[in-house]
């Protein structure tokens, strides 16, 4: 069904009530005092207004430069742009307070005319501003306050959804500026299109203005991009309200072995959507997201010294929808962290005020947190609303208002301008280590952006010297950013007594060349008590490919196994030598109690064995196997042969191609062991995942020991997912006879075995043509597929199978025809329970509703603001309004097998894809032959081809109507 995910915020009705059958009257905006007044934030704090209307109008970002001046960007032309033929509305003011009250009161527009700008950072002369499908550098080159010059940086960022666009420019730390993509990506090009298009799919983008460099990085950042002190970089997205940046993209493109499903960690205990406590009325587009994040954005980690200790490095997410601001604390959690909300159902800042959308979030010269109110009536994109409210007259109510708010200490006087000022002849060395991030921020900005005045000389004597640790790490990144960073200040950093100061040198080592001064000491932080310490050392000894790296990589391994980012950054180094460290691991862990992370450990290294290929390492491997002993042997050597089947897999090679190139002891001791898992499989009383990874391993067996095992499993074992295993196994098989084998017993299979065996028949291009011979004999109905399975023969790129699959799976043509013919559905009063039970049997693969189904697709659990009309034709229509993160594609490797599902998740060296009932398929880069867009969604036309009339009424009834089956009266459909 097609998606209406919420983006920026997800408000249909301002003022709409929350679980109640009737809505109230729309509230009026208020003035600035009285909204002022119905803000409820935590003890001993105060809300001051810094500015509103007439002064701003739609802010989106503020950000203040050395001046004291605060500039501010106006997206006026939110949400549908100006009316057609019109000139775009966005600005950007630069505002001044003269009486130096801490309010601003004269305003300066900077620039207009700019097409949905949404955010700056302050540079040079001017301001770089990011405004899709450009990066841009705008500068006022005669000093008149106002920008006479327009310079594009970089282009090519996606222009879809304006909620969904390139934003949050950035000083990283490392002197890099970074964007948050959007989610939409792009290939994005420099101005002077003298390089190659930088593909941004599932990234976001960093650029050295100074040097002229960019590359794509680990991401992606919807609208809200911050860094810590350390230059931890956060991100967030919709429902995602704080998540860190874990594991960098270089790490993943340097091995092409590595499968790294994800680089994204979610901070928050509570996960996905977390937990929101509003005070306002307000109502959200789905009711799974009822009490939960919806609308995350700009994320910020406080770094200010005006609020007390116990916010700084807090996390602060914007949630417009719910008219609140929250509050996280932060701590350290193995190479990354997690997090707690800071008053447990209580929001940092909350409003009664429906008109209150906070998007944004900085911190001042002042030290205080500022807070980015649009002041809107609805701020959600008509693009997700129902066709019924798309021309809603209040979609631009409030496009005259705007405030910025200030939160400080509730004692708090006003501030000395002179600390809002870093004046030109300022030491700005002395203000890298300054308690307020805006001050190390800025002295930084200015010092990095003027390359030929740089101070090397007292940077190189800062860096090396034994002070400040954050000035210490500023001012190396400063001379590693001017090309002047020496050998000498990187072993210094990395002897610091501090681990955050060990963290950044390991950082920086990994980017330069290593003498054996540098190489030594990283090694020795293999035994650094600080877990992030360990994680960028295994990090920067990825640049080694010598045998010296093993000893500290085990080490790493062993006392992180416990920690997935930690395993990965391990994993990532071993291009190479991975079997050593395989044989390491096990020399110094056999003979103890096997473990869940140690097992995971050593099926992920196993993995990286199998993915090469290479003869001598495999004989590595499986010598340390067979040495092993004591009571956890077998389950140890299950774990790494599973691995290593499961590496041999994502290269798309086969055991067989394996073991003919490999030694013949090593050959032999493989087939021992793989009869041993053999006789786990078919064990009834062995524990489940042990005995489902035998299963899989029966895959790699000799096929005329495989075959009647799993023949058997697939008909008579109890266990579904035994039999789930076992279809799956049979269809990595390559044996003629495995086709009849899967068709012959389909009428005795249970759906989840029947979608398995499907999916085993359609991975095998000799097998499509047997699958639609059984359809045509009528062994196989065409409503035995799922809608994916079904897609994939009615997009097949053969011709034949595309014509042949067209006419046996009656793919209808026209939509306008079958919406007509089901037209009477929608008058129909229908059965919620009897659609309950025609989502369960067609839905629930993709879709989740009422606690039935999984999240593949987009979230269709909350129907209030659908008509029946609307839904009937995003069923039976679904590719008329897809988003483009529920495209499907499909991938089709070396060896002829074809994947396809929603793209879940993607790195420099493998893709993730997420296909129905929540399963996903890894597939390593290096094994793709084509990914190819089927520019549909996952879920194929032809849905009335499964159900009639009655059913789809029923169904619509349920959508409709299964949160009030308690006897509760829904609002009109």
């Amino acid at each position: 069904m097609s998606p209406r995910p919420t983006i920026l915020a997800a408000v249909l009705l301002a003022a709409a009530t929350s679980g109640t059958t009737t809505a109230d009257e729309p509230r009026p905006p208020l003035a600035p005092e009285e909204a002022r007044a119905l803000f409820r934030v935590d003890p001993g704090l105060k809300v001051e207004l810094v500015a509103a209307e007439p002064l701003v109008i739609d802010p989106v970002e503020v950000a203040f430069d050395e001046r004291g001046r605060m500039w501010v960007v106006e997206m006026r032309d939110y949400p549908n742009g100006p009316p057609e033929g019109g000139q775009p509305l966005g600005r950007i003011k630069v505002l001044e307070d003269v009486d130096r009250d801490g309010a601003y009161d004269r305003a300066t527009v900077f620039a207009e005319g700019l097409a949905f700008a949404n955010g700056l950072i302050p540079w040079r002369d001017g301001a770089i501003a990011t405004m899709a499908p450009s990066v841009t550098f705008l500068r006022d080159a005669d000093g008149d306050g106002k920008a006479d010059a327009r310079e594009t940086l970089y282009e090519g960022f996606a222009t879809g959804n304006v909620q969904l666009r390139v934003s949050h420019p950035t000083l990283g730390l490392d002197g890099w500026l970074y964007v948050g993509n959007g989610l939409r990506g792009g290939k994005v090009v420099a101005a002077d299109a003298q390089r190659e298009p930088i593909d941004l799919s599932g990234k976001d983008l960093r650029f050295d203005p100074t040097r002229g460099l960019a590359e794509a990085v680990s991401g992606p950042a919807q609208f809200g991009l911050t860094f810590d002190a350390w230059g931890n970089r956060f991100v967030c997205d919709n429902r995602h309200h704080l998540r860190h940046v874990a594991f960098p993209d270089r790490a993943a493109r340097r091995n092409p072995r590595l499968a790294a499903p994800e680089v994204l960690q979610d901070v928050p205990v509570d996960g996905e959507g977390g937990r929101v406590f509003p005070i306002s009325r307000y109502w959200v587009t789905s009711t799974l997201h009822a009490g939960q994040f919806t609308a995350c954005c700009g994320v910020l980690i406080y770094g200010g010294d005006a609020l007390p200790d116990a916010y700084r490095g807090a996390g602060f997410t914007c949630e417009p929808t719910g008219n609140l601001v929250h509050a996280e604390a932060i701590e350290p959690n193995g190479a990354s962290f997690r997090s707690r909300p800071m008053r447990e159902g209580v929001e940092f800042l909350a409003s009664t005020d429906p008109w209150f959308r906070p998007v944004n979030l900085t911190v001042g010269p002042d030290g205080a947190l500022y807070v980015v109110d649009m002041y809107r009536a609805v701020i959600e994109h008509p693009e997700w609303m129902p066709e019924e409210l798309k021309n809603r007259p209040d979609l631009r109510l409030g496009d005259d208002r705007g405030r910025i708010w200030r939160i400080v200490l509730d004692s708090s006087k006003p501030v000395d301008p002179g600390r809002r000022t870093i004046a030109p002849e300022a030491d700005k060395l002395a203000l890298l280590g300054h308690p307020n991030s805006w001050h190390r921020d800025t002295a930084r900005r200015l010092l990095k952006q003027d390359p030929e005045a740089l101070p090397a000389d007292r940077l190189a004597a800062l860096a090396a010297g034994d002070g400040d640790g954050l000035a210490r790490v500023q001012a190396a990144w400063l001379l590693e950013g001017a090309g002047r960073l020496t050998d000498a200040i990187v072993v210094a950093l990395l002897d610091a007594g501090s681990p955050r100061v060990r963290e950044q040198a390991a950082l920086m080592a990994a980017t330069r060349p290593m003498n054996d001064a540098i190489r030594e000491r990283i090694a020795r932080l293999a035994d650094d008590a600080d877990p992030r310490v360990r994680f960028q050392a295994a990090l920067a000894m990825g640049a080694r490919h010598d045998a010296g790296k093993v000893g500290p990589l085990t080490t790493i391994a062993l006392v992180g196994a416990g920690d997935r980012w930690t395993r990965l950054a391990v994993a990532s180094a071993l291009p190479d030598h991975a079997a050593d460290v395989l044989a390491k691991v096990l020399e110094r862990t056999g003979d103890q109690p096997a473990d869940a992370d140690r097992l995971a450990l050593m099926k992920e290294l196993a993995a990286l064995v199998g993915a090469g290929k290479e003869p001598a390492e495999l004989a590595t491997a499986v010598a340390a196997l067979e040495t092993l002993a004591g009571p956890a042997a077998d389950a140890w050597r299950l774990a790494a042969l599973d691995g290593l089947a499961e590496g041999v897999t994502r290269s798309r090679a086969t055991f067989a191609q394996l073991l003919e190139k490999a030694p013949a002891p090593t050959a032999e001791a493989i087939h021992g062991l793989l009869a041993r898992a053999s006789a786990v499989a078919t064990d009834a009383s062995a524990d489940a995942p042990g005995r489902l990874a035998a299963v899989r391993l029966l895959a790699f067996a000799p096929e005329d020991q495989a075959v009647p095992a799993l023949r058997g499993l697939l008909l008579d074992d109890p266990d579904q997912d035994v039999r789930v295993a076992a279809a799956r196994s049979l269809g990595n098989l390559r044996r003629p006879e495995i086709a009849e084998v899967l068709i012959e017993p389909w009428r005795t299979y249970l759906p989840a075995v029947r979608r398995a065996a499907a999916d085993a028949l359609l991975r095998d291009p000799a097998r499509i043509g047997r699958l639609l011979d059984a359809i045509e004999q009528g062994k196989i109905l065409p409503g035995d597929l799922d809608a994916s399975q079904s897609q994939r023969l009615l997009a097949h790129a053969d011709p034949v199978v595309k014509e042949r699959a067209g006419r046996l799976l009656s793919r209808p043509g026209d939509r306008r025809r079958a919406i007509e013919a089901y037209a009477p559905a929608v008058a129909a009063a229908g059965d919620a329970t009897r659609g309950r039970a025609v989502f369960e049997a067609n839905c629930a693969t993709c879709h989740r509703v009422a606690g039935v189904g999984v999240d593949v697709g987009p979230d269709i659990a909350d129907t209030r603001a659908r008509t029946r009309e609307a839904l009937l034709a995003d069923i039976l229509d679904p590719d008329r309004a897809i988003d483009g993160n529920y495209v499907a594609y499909a991938v089709a490797t070396a060896d002829g097998a074809v994947y396809d599902g929603v793209i879940a998740a993607q790195t420099a060296s493998s893709l993730t894809l997420k296909r129905p009932e929540g399963k996903t398929e890894v597939i390593l880069r290096s094994a793709i032959d084509e990914i190819r867009s089927t520019g549909k969604s996952l879920m194929p036309e032809g849905f009335e081809a499964k159900i009639d009339v009655d059913q789809m009424a029923d169904l619509l009834t349920f959508l409709k109507d299964w949160r009030y089956q308690d006897g509760a009266v829904p609002l009109g459909r």
